[in-house]
């Protein structure tokens, strides 16, 4: 639930959109249809016609796209569709590769409305592409395991796609109970205080009437606190 004196933070404000930064353990519009997020923000702003054109996961934080008209609405859902909007998004993972790039091509099964977990399927499904850096790699922690700090660049947007393709290349990520580690998520929690998935939406970049705009929302302080306790360096995120 968002605190009871939340105020919004704005990366874009624009006659046709804006961006704003997502908090954790939130959804944008949750499945019984409620709508945690968009309703407090169309008061705050002043704007009824607020309307979520993506969708962040509950516990993850980042860049919020909402269309402010009918029109722009529209637009977005084509743009997302045709894969023009790129997506950054920063993790914390147990681990990390030896290759520092690389993008994994896993087919995802229908998300069921959280019946069960979505799986990566040998054949069928729906089509899914990561891209996938290495940014960092802490040194060994307590409990003999190591944090790597990785962006991933989803290329469709399935439901849970970042977090079910980290999970298939063995490097979930920290945090996830659903398809993580939960041994490891407890002593990122106890070591590192992490207290959920940690997963942000980094950057959005799209054109938008012959411009090009780009929207960086930096880490959020849990993230930041949970690299610098892993020994990592977190200047310029």
């Amino acid at each position: 639930m968002l605190p009871s004196k939340w105020e919004p933070e704005i990366f874009a404000a624009e006659r046709d959109y804006i961006i704003v930064r997502k908090p954790p353990g939130v959804e944008t519009t949750s499945e019984n249809g409620s709508l945690e997020l968009l309703s407090p923000l169309r008061r705050l702003l002043g704007d009824p016609g607020l309307r979520p054109v993506h969708r962040l996961d509950r516990d993850t934080s980042g860049a919020q796209l909402f269309a402010r008209n009918p029109e722009a609405e529209k637009t977005f859902l084509r743009l997302f569709r045709e894969r023009l909007v790129e997506k950054r998004y920063l993790a914390f993972c147990l681990g990390a590769p030896r290759n520092r790039r690389g993008t994994i091509n896993r087919n995802l099964s229908e998300w069921s409305g959280g019946q069960r977990p979505v799986r990566t399927l040998r054949r069928g499904g729906l089509t899914a592409s990561t891209g996938y850096e290495c940014l960092a790699l802490s040194g060994w922690l307590p409990g003999g395991w190591r944090a790597g700090f990785l962006s991933f660049a989803p290329r469709q947007g399935r439901t849970h796609q970042i977090r079910v393709h980290a999970s298939a290349l063995g490097y979930p990520v920290l945090g996830d109970d659903r398809y993580g580690e939960r041994a490891f998520n407890k002593l990122a929690k106890e070591h590192l205080g992490l207290t959920r998935q940690a997963l942000h939406a980094w950057r959005l970049a799209f054109e938008w009437k012959g411009k090009k705009m780009e929207a960086i929302c930096p880490l959020p302080e849990d993230m930041r606190q949970a690299g610098e306790k892993a020994g990592l360096s977190m200047e310029g995120w």
